[in-house]
């Protein structure tokens, strides 16, 4: 059974794959999903919205790269566990992602089963550190 994000939390995700999009929306619908595609537009969503999980390609439609996603969450205090998508999803950006501080990488476009699974293991994560006070 998938984890739902919280109530007053969302999925705060900066994406410009089309298939990606809708199927973020099919599974998790729009109440509690944020899409973004710029570097600015996630910024702003950000500052508006408490996230859960946010969900970064490695490189934005505007140029920017995921890691800017990371340390502008860092730099916010933002406590949600950062998943990368990526076409090639390599052993060396796996390897970065982590090394860095993200939560996992992914394939994109999506798989429906590793999608869950990761957001599930973020949400998992998240309400632990909450739970400890960490959030």
């Amino acid at each position: 059974m998938p984890v739902e994000p919280s109530p007053n939390e969302t999925i705060l995700a900066a994406l410009s794959l089309p298939e990606d999009r809708r199927l973020l929306r099919d599974i998790f619908g729009d109440s509690r999903l944020r899409l973004t595609r710029t570097f600015p537009e996630f910024q702003n969503a950000l500052r508006t919205s408490s996230c859960e999980v946010v969900i970064a390609e490695s490189r934005l439609c505007d140029g920017s790269r995921w890691t800017e996603v990371l340390y502008q969450m860092q730099s916010t205090g933002c406590p949600a566990p950062l998943i990368v998508a990526d076409p090639q999803a390599d052993d060396f950006l796996w390897a970065e992602v982590l090394n860095l501080g993200g939560f996992d990488l992914l394939a994109s476009p999506f798989d429906p089963g590793e999608l869950l699974h990761s957001v599930n293991a973020a949400c998992r994560r998240y309400r632990g550190a909450a739970g400890q006070g960490v959030r």
